[in-house]
């Protein structure tokens, strides 16, 4: 089994979409932005493929994503952002211009979805359940279904921190939604738990996040 990490180009944005959305599917079973596409006429992996080749992906730029290749085959990708930025949100506003204008979306589809995005997300750019308290942060973590259990998701891990050392970094963050079980597994593998971000603060509409720091 040869198995390679390597930066994501832009043919792997179909690829990065799926991993975006799987990324939280297993426990809360939809993605974080199913609920403000609702009515707007795309599917939320095509929107997340539009987030990327827009640049409009805050929480995880395409030149972010690590992929995992195993033997030619792509089985996973992680991306990454600095903690330290003035909009905390996964869609800034700036953003959401920028996607929409790649999917040609009228006025009205955008204030509809940023109507339902800020409802969630939060109308202000720095609220305490986005901060983090590492300065590299990882998200958009998922191996594919068929390859999971093999240890494969370190790879990403190891592939990302290397990267984090280079710039400079010193902590590593991931946060795992609460009740996935597999990924706590995982994180205390090489992090420790920092903190948990609760259901309270999504008004019970999400299960919230258990927050897990790697020292560099």
């Amino acid at each position: 089994m040869n198995s390679i990490t390597r930066p994501a180009t832009e043919k792997d944005a179909r690829f990065l979409a799926e991993i975006m959305h799987e990324s939280v599917i297993p426990v809360v079973n939809r993605g974080p932005f199913d609920a403000a596409l609702e009515g707007l006429g795309i599917d939320p992996i095509s929107f997340d493929e539009a987030l990327i080749l827009s640049g409009a992906n805050h929480w995880g730029p395409l030149e972010s994503f690590i992929v995992l290749e195993i033997d030619g085959e792509l089985v996973g990708a992680a991306a990454a952002y600095p903690s330290k930025q003035p909009d905390m949100r996964p869609i800034t506003p700036e953003g959401l211009e920028k996607v929409a204008a790649h999917l040609g979306w009228t006025p009205e589809q955008s204030r509809g979805f940023w109507r339902k995005y800020v409802s969630f997300f939060g109308l202000f750019p720095e609220l305490p359940h986005l901060a983090q308290p590492a300065d590299y942060v990882l998200e958009y973590v998922a191996i594919k279904e068929a390859w999971r259990g093999r240890g494969l998701f370190l790879k990403l891990v190891e592939a990302h921190a290397e990267r984090a050392r280079k710039l400079g970094y010193k902590t590593l963050g991931i946060s795992a939604v609460i009740g996935n079980d597999p990924a706590y597994r995982n994180y205390q593998k090489f992090a420790k738990f920092h903190c948990r971000v609760g259901p309270e603060v999504y008004r019970n509409t999400f299960p919230g996040f258990d927050r897990f720091v790697m020292e560099l």
